[in-house]
Parts: structure tokens; C-alpha cells; sequence
């Protein structure tokens, strides 16, 4: 089966943005070949086909890693003139052509991961996958479940198949929070329709979350397994990349204005930030989230996936009752177990 949609973990992204910034530069200077990747770090060692020179080059801004011990020509390549330049390099500004294909291949990294790796055609290809086979072990090495919350008649009477395990990846105009992914062109149009964003959290004792989402503790919670979650994400009908990672929780508000009236996928930090940033105050919330970027030249693309991206029948190992909830009503296929108040803590106990 192919895979049409990939995961990064969200700290990987600049890292996944210098990767395939080296494959451009290649693409863009075949003159040289490559030596060494240097994965996790925006350098990379070169040679001169013609005369084997070695050249180590760092790209965009002050190396991430030390300089090779071997004698080689040092490199700074950069996009604008204000770049600070360390000592012992030289410069070389991008050009029309690199900036023109490095948007390209930014914005099939995000859209058609699988096309990329193709058209890289071996070249980095290993380092590339990494980044998505680093996401999915991390995911599963750190929880092995995930938890959402519920309202009493969401799964009493099941409108969306969630008793069977139904989940979606939701627009962001749906959420509670009218500041969350506020993201907005230069001119003030909203950029939120290319985002679907999918939130879980891990606890199911949260007594707030008992409170806000499941009816004041009349409702559900039901705990998932990752393993399948990936599993199912996987199998989804979308091509493109699926940011993972913990909300960030801050006291003032990331930048939601972008210098330019188009979308592009060069500027990813501003998008990230938008979609991973809550106002402090939601911060026992302690949420994690996958984040899809739609194509925005993708005729009817809005249209086709709708406000909703479900995620079908994700195993539940275990469902919760909240502890005003009188009679439980669920016909599922797993155990479900009703929360108690503590006596001497404020505590949910099962």
C-alpha cells in the first residue's frame, strides 16, 4: 500500500525545509556533487565534479554544526544580505532559479511527500524518510494511548459513529478558542481554510476537561490507541504532510499577519506557530495535535474534504463515564468505567 499521507514531528519541520533545500541547491548546481548530508543541520559537504574540490556550505544562516576538519573551501549561502557571516567564509547569494525551485519543492514536501522522494531519485531519499519513520517512534515510544473527551448524547446517540471509534480532523472555525490559528494574509483574509487540525490529549482524570467537554462530567472519555490512529491516518484518501506535536502555551500572541497576500510554503515557521499556539490560560488543556495543510491551488479542494476529515474506526482500548453521569448508555465493544469523586483529593479516581 502506498503511503499518501506522511508525519513530521513539528520541531523536524526547519530541519525538513534544510533537507530539501540541499536537494535544490544540486538541483541548481550540478557542477557539484554530494559527499556528506549532515542530517539535523542546515550544512552539507560538497565536491567540484570537474576538479574534486571540497567545499562545506552552510545554508541560510551560522552553521548549525561545526566545520569538517578536512581542508575545504567554507560557504555561506544565502536568501538576504542582512545574514551575519562567520569567519573563514565566503559568500554565495541564491539566485532567481534556486529560490523558484526551493518554493516548488517546499510545497510538494508539504502537498506530495511521495513525489518529492521521487523526484530526489535516490538522493537524499534515506535521510528525507527518516524525518517521517523518526515521527511515528517517537509518537509511539513517548504513549501508547490518546484520550477525547465527549458530551453525554455524542455517544448515547452516536450521530457520527463514534462509539465505533470515528475521529476528524476539524476547521479550525469549528474549535471554542476564537484566537486558535488565527492566521492572516497582508491584506487581512483569513488563511484558516487551508488548515485541518485534529486534537487529542492523554489524561482522562482531567477534572476541567470533565467539565468543558463531556457536560460537566455527564459524559465520556475515551481512550484510543496510537498505534491504530497511525494506522488509520495513513490509510486516509490525502496526499501531504501531517504536522505532529504539543500545543504551546504563551502569554502573548505569535505574529498572525503574513507579509505577503499568497500562501507559501517557504514561510512554514509562521504557520506553525499559528496552529501550535494557545493563549497560557488553556494550558490544562495539555494538548498535543496533528496538523494538515490543504492545497491551495487544488481546485475544489475545500469543497471535497469539507470541515470534517474523519479518521475511521480507531481502536478504543477503554471508555470512562463521568462521575455525574447516572445511567451509561453505550453499546460498544469495550469496557467502560465510571469516574469517582475522591474523598480527601480533589482527584477523579477509576
Amino acid at each position: 500500500m502506498v503511503t499518501l499521507l506522511k508525519i513530521i514531528l513539528k520541531e523536524d519541520i526547519e530541519l525538513y525545509r534544510y533537507l530539501i533545500a540541499k536537494v535544490t541547491f544540486l538541483q541548481t548546481h550540478k557542477e557539484y556533487q554530494l559527499v556528506e548530508s549532515y542530517l539535523d543541520s542546515n550544512c552539507f559537504l560538497i565536491a567540484n565534479r570537474a576538479t574534486e574540490e571540497k567545499v562545506f556550505v552552510a545554508l541560510f544562516k551560522q552553521p548549525t554544526r561545526k566545520t569538517v576538519e578536512v581542508e575545504c573551501k567554507k560557504v555561506m549561502f544565502i536568501q538576504t544580505r542582512n545574514t551575519r557571516i562567520p569567519e573563514g567564509f565566503e559568500i554565495e547569494k541564491a539566485e532567481k532559479d534556486f529560490n523558484d525551485r526551493l518554493a516548488e519543492n517546499i510545497r510538494l514536501g508539504f502537498l506530495e511527500p511521495d513525489r518529492l522522494v521521487e523526484q530526489f531519485q535516490g538522493m537524499f531519499k534515506e535521510d528525507l524518510e527518516t524525518y517521517f519513520k523518526k515521527a511515528e517512534a517517537t509518537i509511539q515510544a513517548e504513549r501508547q494511548f490518546f484520550v477525547k473527551y465527549y458530551a453525554k448524547e455524542t455517544i448515547e446517540k452516536n450521530p457520527y459513529q463514534v462509539v465505533e471509534g470515528n475521529v476528524s480532523f476539524s476547521h479550525p472555525k469549528h474549535f471554542n478558542d476564537p484566537f486558535d490559528c488565527n492566521c492572516y494574509y497582508a491584506n487581512g483574509h483569513s488563511m484558516m481554510d487551508f488548515f485541518r487540525v485534529f486534537c487529542l490529549t492523554h489524561a482522562t482524570d482531567n477534572i476541567l476537561m470533565w467539565s468543558y467537554y463531556a457536560n460537566s462530567h455527564t459524559g465520556y472519555a475515551l481512550k484510543y490507541s496510537y498505534a491504530s490512529l497511525l494506522d488509520k491516518i495513513h490509510s486516509l484518501k490525502v496526499d501531504g504532510l501531517c504536522v505532529y506535536g504539543a500545543v504551546e502555551y504563551i502569554d502573548k500572541r505569535p505574529n498572525t499577519r503574513s507579509n505577503s497576500n499568497q500562501f507559501s510554503y517557504s514561510n512554514l515557521n509562521f504557520y506553525i506557530k499559528a496552529t501550535f499556539a494557545k493563549f497560557k490560560e488553556w494550558q490544562h488543556e495539555r494538548e498535543y495535535r496533528f496538523v494538515c495543510i490543504l492545497d491551495e491551488n487544488k481546485e475544489g479542494a475545500h469543497e471535497v474534504l469539507g470541515d470534517w476529515v474523519v479518521i475511521p474506526q480507531v481502536d478504543i482500548v477503554q471508555g470512562y463515564a463521568g462521575c455525574n453521569n447516572e445511567i451509561i448508555k453505550v453499546n460498544g465493544y469495550y469496557p467502560i468505567k465510571k469516574l469517582e469523586k475522591d474523598i480527601l483529593n480533589y482527584q477523579l479516581k477509576s
